[in-house]
């Protein structure tokens, strides 16, 4: 199994002292200039006073950008999870050692630094996982429950970071997921109200049920783009909202890969004779949801680069354009294959059929002439029925119907 890493950037404390620095010297420069302007002080020389105290805040904001940022990483490989600080020390486990693992956040401050029993690898405004592992050697005789015998960890993520998503996927197969710290007001009300009835527990079992179907596991391919009455918002995390420019280049290439996929699914119509005889509208342009389908096929290409834009703006455009060419060719698909040739007149309808059965003929035969004899039949059939206007084959599709009828007839002839 390849080690999948997630990473998740911080500003240190470099940064924010540069830039507490900066505005500190910004305020002087601007209280020095009302205050030598009062005091009757030669034009130059406020000019140059005020001139160098903004250069030197500049200077500070700029030593605090052109610093590194600090990260928290978290890496899963086939038996041990690693984690911890970038720029310190980082700490592993076994897998086997994970008790369970809950998504929190997100987080209030950011916190990369461990305390006696509960180590928080925190960034502001993220979220995290809160990670539960059994201690190798376990304290004896201490006569309390067995958190004693726990680390407890909070190690932060981005939500919208594909590698976060493999790493989650991968815990999950060692330890059961736990109810996420997070609550709605309806939720938090209702575990108030438990709280003040003693003896009852139905409001919190009931806020606890709700807590869990937060955080109920989707399959990877729902699409959740047309849920639109889902009590969960499963919509996949857009590159405009990436933690991290490393966060967008990696859902960039997740918009890549599908829009591949689906490039592969749809040539497999275009290059299969049997499946353009058996479901024509799949691939028929004059068909509503055909035409969809090339439409946002247009646009995701004219958005596609070599290789990741550099600009959020373009990258989000093109992954939202992936996002409506899956659902327009799922609509297309379930289209063409529920209605077959059921759009095109009787008559038609029984010369693809007789088609189908011929190249199916072929398919089975073992003599190269019978083959060529049964592939020239079908495609003199799709031939004539795309010259007469009723049937829409893609070019690659019939060029693939000559392609065999020549291959058979080349197998056929005997060498001289």
């Amino acid at each position: 199994m390849v080690p999948v890493t997630c990473r998740t950037e911080y500003l240190t404390a470099r940064h924010h002292r540069s830039a507490s620095a900066a505005w500190i010297v910004m305020m002087v420069a601007l209280v020095g200039l009302v205050g030598l302007n009062i005091a009757g002080v030669d034009g130059l020389v406020i000019s140059a006073v005020v001139a160098g105290l903004l250069a030197l805040s500049l200077f500070a904001a700029a030593y605090g950008r052109l610093g590194e940022r600090g990260a928290v990483l978290l890496t899963v490989d086939d038996d041990t999870v690693y984690f911890g600080d970038e720029d310190r020390t980082l700490v592993s486990y076994p897998l086997t050692a994970l008790r369970s693992f809950a998504i929190g956040g997100p987080a209030d401050d950011t916190s990369p630094m461990a305390g006696q029993r509960a180590q928080h690898l925190t960034v502001f405004g993220q979220k995290y996982l809160k990670l539960t592992f059994a201690r190798e050697q376990p304290r004896v005789g201490t006569g309390v429950d067995e958190d004693l015998d726990s680390d407890f960890w909070r190690v932060a993520i981005i939500e919208g970071d594909p590698a976060a998503a493999v790493v989650i996927d991968r815990l999950k197969q060692h330890a059961p997921q736990r109810v996420s710290t997070q609550k709605s007001s309806t939720q938090k009300g209702s575990t108030q109200k438990g709280s003040t009835q003693k003896g009852s527990t139905r409001p919190r079992a009931a806020a606890e049920q709700r807590e869990k179907v937060s955080v109920a596991s989707v399959p990877p391919d729902h699409d959740a783009s047309s849920d639109e009455h889902s009590p969960v918002d499963l919509r996949r995390p857009r590159i405009a909202d990436a933690g991290s420019d490393e966060a967008a280049q990696r859902l960039w290439e997740e918009a890549t890969r599908r829009h591949d996929e689906i490039l592969g699914v749809y040539g497999n119509y275009e290059l299969d004779p049997a499946l353009l005889l058996k479901y024509p509208a799949v691939t028929d342009v004059t068909v509503e949801q055909t035409q969809t389908f090339h439409l946002a096929l247009d646009e995701a290409t004219a958005l596609r680069t070599d290789a990741y834009p550099g600009n959020r703006g373009r990258a989000d455009a093109y992954q939202q354009s992936v996002a409506a060419l899956r659902r327009a060719w799922i609509a297309c698909e379930k289209h063409g294959r529920r209605i077959g040739a059921g759009y095109l007149e009787p008559a038609d309808r029984d010369a693809l059929d007789t088609a189908l059965k011929l190249y199916n003929h072929a398919e089975a035969s073992s003599t190269p002439a019978e083959q060529a004899t049964y592939y020239g039949r079908v495609r003199d059939i799709v031939t004539t029925m795309s010259d007469r206007g009723v049937l829409h084959p893609p070019e690659a599709a019939v060029a693939e119907l000559h392609a065999v009828t020549r291959r058979a007839l080349e197998a056929g002839t005997p060498q001289v």
